[in-house]
């Protein structure tokens, strides 16, 4: 039996050393999906599982089907027809990766409707960067949709600032909202190490402390002689008498 794990992809374009947590994490990685490949700056790509997905969408939608309302409009609209072809349309058409700008996640051109061209959707992409990231969390599948379909899709949720808050009648919004990764733990913790690696290398903030070495040991540790260590001591002591006296001078 062939080994699933050794056919799979893996080529990030980042190289990372070999004690630094985001690379750890990457060498444990391996996906599939090639949609990413010549994108600049790639890390790690995380695969939808497409098969699992559509399944339960197409589950929960004949489920739906089968009360009388719905099932009068969908037919008026040739729903029963189409519906499992425009679900593997719109299954099929996501992607995510994680690059070094942020968490990036692409909704490739794709068929709709009726699939005649001129119902066709554009392709979108969403970059979140990680200095705006301020939630990155994973909701297991529980409970039923429509009372008989079992949740079986783990949702990962990324947040930033000016997401999160109350949607109304329909709860939180997110920035992302991803349903059946394959890997939701491991992508998770990349994305964590990933906002950590970038907030240390950031500008140092202005409270930091300054480390400064005294003149005399600077000195020697540029391998003066001990009369251009003399000079410089002269040249401290002649502005401290200055400044002495400035000081004096201040409080007549």
């Amino acid at each position: 039996m062939v080994d699933s794990y050794q056919t799979m992809k893996a080529s990030s374009q980042v190289t990372f050393p070999e004690d630094d947590e985001v690379g750890k994490l990457v060498r444990t990685l391996r996906w599939e999906d090639t949609f990413f490949d010549k994108e600049e700056g790639l890390v790690a790509v995380f695969d939808f599982d497409y098969e699992q997905i559509a399944s339960f969408r197409k589950s929960a939608a004949f489920a739906a089907m089968l009360f009388p309302p719905i099932f009068i409009l969908s037919t008026l609209l040739c729903a029963p027809c189409l519906y499992q072809q425009q679900i593997n349309w719109d299954v099929y058409s996501q992607h995510v990766a994680i690059t070094r700008d942020g968490i990036k996640f692409v909704k490739d051109r794709r068929k709709t409707g009726c699939g005649l061209s001129c119902t066709d959707a554009g392709k979108s992409s969403k970059t979140v960067p990680f200095d705006k990231l301020t939630d990155c969390d994973i909701t297991e599948p529980a409970g039923a949709t429509c009372c008989c379909i079992e949740n079986v899709l783990s949702v990962v949720t990324v947040d930033t600032a000016s997401s999160g808050g109350g949607g109304g009648d329909v709860g939180p919004t997110h920035e992302l909202s991803l349903a059946g990764l394959k890997e939701p733990q491991k992508f998770k913790q990349l994305v964590w190490a990933m906002k950590r690696a970038a907030s240390a290398k950031g500008p140092m903030p202005a409270s930091a402390p300054l480390s400064f070495a005294p003149p005399l040991q600077s000195a020697m540790d540029r391998g003066f002689s001990n009369e251009e260590t003399n000079a410089i001591l002269r040249d401290i002591r002649s502005e401290l008498i200055e400044l002495n006296a400035n000081f004096k001078n201040m409080n007549k």
